[in-house]
């Protein structure tokens, strides 16, 4: 008899389970698919454990299955609710066939995605962080469409990572001045590769008939940038380049590097 009782259970089990599968890639939101995946978590994997036990049949793995049952009926529903709270509260889109949301005027909305979102304000200067690296010429010609397409200035700001170039790591007793030789040549270099950028970018910024300006700063790129940026500047700059100017031949991960919380989210070009 537990064979059977077992068995049945494993296979209501594993069905749900793969109905909660099937939900979570054919439903057309998130919060049907949450639901999906939550019903899974508890009705699924509950009567997985149950028709093990069944099948088992000591007192042992009843009460372990018990146990592990209780488990998911306190956890997953609150984990579901918190996960659904954030996404409600982030701006996750709902599904057009959407009636009603009983939240409105209940929580506050942001907006992603196409979500509905408070009015930006107009971008009036698309501003350009000049690093030499792969990607830099397409990234110019991309800034410059950009500034195009908003009406707006178009703005190059070559920055020269000075504290990163003349970290040259531990120096050896006496050979301080080798060190200090090290970082004059790095950041000279780098200087000749910012003039280089800032000439090819003045090129294509000349031609496209916009108002442009440049400037060359030396310091800690998110402080210099964060000081050139406003609420209506669109900030963008070249994938896999940084502003060591290729003296170091970094490879850095430019968007969470100049991720500048107030400001719109950075463009990454190539």
């Amino acid at each position: 008899m537990n064979e059977w009782i077992g068995s049945v259970l494993l296979l209501g089990g594993a069905l749900l389970c793969l109905l909660a599968a099937l939900g979570v890639l054919r439903l057309p939101d998130f919060f049907m698919r949450m639901h999906a995946a939550t019903k899974a978590g508890v009705a699924g994997s509950g009567l997985v454990l149950l028709g093990v036990a069944a099948l088992h049949g000591d007192t042992a793995t009843w009460i372990k299955a018990a146990l592990a049952v209780l488990f998911l009926l306190l956890t997953t529903p609150v984990a579901g609710h918190l996960i659904g709270r954030a996404g409600y509260l982030s701006g996750v889109p709902m599904w057009r066939g959407t009636r009603e949301d009983a939240l409105a005027g209940v929580l506050p909305r942001g907006g992603i995605d196409g979500a509905d979102t408070p009015e930006e304000a107009p971008v009036r200067r698309v501003l350009l962080a000049l690093a030499a690296g792969p990607h830099i010429d397409a990234a110019i010609a991309q800034s410059v469409a950009l500034a195009r397409r908003h009406g707006a200035e178009l703005h190059g700001v070559a920055v020269i990572d000075v504290p990163r170039l003349q970290n040259v790591g531990p120096v050896p007793i006496g050979a301080g001045w080798h060190a200090q030789r090290m970082r004059e040549h790095r950041i000279a270099q780098a200087r000749r590769a910012a003039a280089d950028v800032i000439e090819r970018f003045e090129s294509a910024a000349r031609a496209s008939g916009l108002r442009w300006s440049t400037q060359l700063e030396e310091g800690r790129p998110r402080a210099v940038l964060r000081a050139c940026s406003d609420e209506a500047t669109l900030l963008t700059a070249a994938a896999e380049g940084w502003f060591d100017q290729g003296v170091l031949d970094l490879r850095v991960d430019v968007a969470s590097r100049l991720d500048l919380p107030g400001l719109r989210p950075l463009r990454v070009l190539r």
